[in-house]
């Protein structure tokens, strides 16, 4: 009885209430094709209002003795300035898995006079001119592991947009849990 009332207040919260219930029951957490698709409509709305990143957290949850968590990231086109540049996450991973647009990303190498900050959404973060870094074309369908400590950052697009789903693995448990 306790499984049949979630279901028939999850039918009329939506699919969000639905996959975080049935987690707490044992399941997976699940974010269906639709939603993702809504959240990647919203980030380009956002990014229409006259923002340059949209970063949207669909789930991020505790899975035991860390957290993990699903972002939906929009940028706008970026041209090469000849200066790179980019962020660091001290205590997160991330995996890209870019959904539309193409680009060039820079990664790792060192940061040249280093900045360090804690973003409320991220944790600890360093940013600032890269040096030595590697420049890789990214297109629909690709995926780049980008491990904690490693600078990282968009050297240029050349769509108008680009836009792709994040994974995050949180050991430190540095960002604030957000199940629907």
């Amino acid at each position: 009885m306790k499984i049949y009332s979630k279901l028939i207040l999850a039918i009329g919260l939506g699919c969000g209430f639905l996959a975080s219930s049935l987690a707490d029951e044992g399941g997976a957490t699940i974010m269906s094709k639709e939603e993702v698709d809504t959240t990647l409509l919203q980030g380009l709305a956002n990014l229409a209002e006259g923002g340059t990143v949209s970063d949207i957290v669909m789930r991020h949850i505790s899975v035991g003795e860390e957290y993990m968590g699903v972002s939906v990231v929009q940028r706008t086109r970026a041209e090469d300035n000849g200066i790179e540049t980019g962020i660091a996450h001290v205590n997160l991973d991330e995996i890209y898995y870019i959904v539309a647009g193409e680009g060039t990303m820079i990664t790792g190498g060192e940061f040249i006079d280093k900045k360090t900050s804690v973003s409320s959404l991220l944790g600890p973060m360093e940013r600032g001119e890269i040096r030595g870094g590697t420049l890789q074309k990214v297109k629909p369908g690709d995926i780049a592991i980008i491990p904690k400590g490693m600078p990282h950052g968009w050297h240029e697009m050349t769509t108008d947009t680009i836009s792709y789903i994040i994974f995050r693995a949180d050991p430190d448990k540095v960002m604030n849990i957000k199940t629907q």
